[in-house]
């Protein structure tokens, strides 16, 4: 069994280099590692196969694409620049993925590294790769997934080729939801495991406005996987806060307009409720008393933006069909 590490990039150079090093400092030196970037980064001198790819072709599908044709590994595992593996990382993730034959790919944890009250909420949000989110809800067990995230992953090579690669036509980062739709078409569900002890640090989105541009580009991704897969329908469904704000405003023009602020405060606390979890991460980060108190009321006012900004991209996408 042979295993390569693919990492795409683009004008990343700093962080890119900061990956590369925990990568080389905590996987075996046998592992092949490919990066795939726009600039050039000979100059650093690591072992690691570099293909330089014009910034015009760019893009997550192409990439990914291009650094798994050149991958020698019967195993993919890819990493985004912007993540610091941990000691433990690398043989967490490969024990899984050798164990049951039928099994297509594994995928890893991925928490916020040093984040503020801002990058903490996203990932009780469950973003990137499933956060505190999906951490917390494995329960510290290995659990079976029908989909995955390209941040933390393992998939075999084999597969990737079978269903017909990534979709270059998903341009806005919905890559990794579409190919994992493709294989649960073809292999059925619960195809891949999550392992919760496969940890990696993600740089946090520690900015408002970092937060509503990615949301808003997520959004146009998942308009993007709408189009093309009827499947996808019900979770559009189920996560558009628009489509829940309707029936509330029609009960507002009939009943009053008490209805919205009462609707919301129920909400705001029903999301404070649900998300108590959240206190079991807070010592990842040493975050003081008052900090995580101020923490657990911020984040429904977070998730209410992140929801909005998710709606406003879907329309963005759809009306330009």
């Amino acid at each position: 069994m042979k295993f390569s590490i693919v990492i795409i990039s683009k004008d990343n150079r700093a962080i890119l280099t900061n990956c590369l090093e925990k990568l080389l400092e905590f996987v075996p030196s046998e592992v092949e590692v490919v990066v795939e970037s726009g600039e050039n980064i000979s100059d650093l001198k690591y072992p690691v196969q570099h293909i330089k790819l014009p910034l015009l072709e760019a893009g997550y599908s192409n990439q990914r694409n291009i650094g798994v044709k050149n991958a020698g590994g019967d195993y993919i595992i890819f990493i985004d620049d912007d993540v610091e593996v941990t000691e433990s990382w690398f043989y967490e993730l490969t024990k899984e993925i050798q164990e049951p034959e039928n099994l297509v790919g594994v995928m890893g944890a991925v928490f916020p590294g040093q984040p503020n009250i801002i990058g903490f909420c996203e990932g009780v949000l469950g973003h990137p790769g499933g956060g505190f989110r999906l951490h917390n809800f494995s329960k510290g067990k290995v659990i079976p997934l029908s989909q995955v995230a390209t941040c933390n992953t393992i998939i075999k090579k084999s597969v990737i080729q079978n269903v017909g690669w990534f979709d270059l036509k998903n341009r806005y980062g919905s890559e990794d939801t579409d190919l994992s739709i493709r294989i649960t078409e073809k292999f059925g569900n619960n195809a891949f495991r999550y392992v919760p002890d496969a940890v990696v640090w993600h740089y946090p989105r520690n900015n408002f406005f970092k937060i509503i541009k990615w949301y808003i580009r997520r959004g146009k991704a998942d308009a993007d996987l709408f189009l093309k897969h009827t499947v996808h329908t019900n979770y559009l469904i189920s996560t558009s806060i628009i489509l829940k704000l309707l029936p509330v405003i029609v009960l507002s023009v009939i009943f009053g307009w008490i209805i919205l602020p009462v609707a919301f405060f129920v909400w705001y606390f029903l999301q404070i409720s649900r998300t108590r979890f959240m206190f079991n991460y807070f010592h990842l980060y040493n975050f003081s008393k008052g900090k995580r108190i101020i923490t657990f009321f911020v984040f429904p006012c977070i998730k209410l933006t992140a929801d909005v900004m998710f709606d406003i991209g879907r329309i963005v996408k759809l009306c330009s069909k």
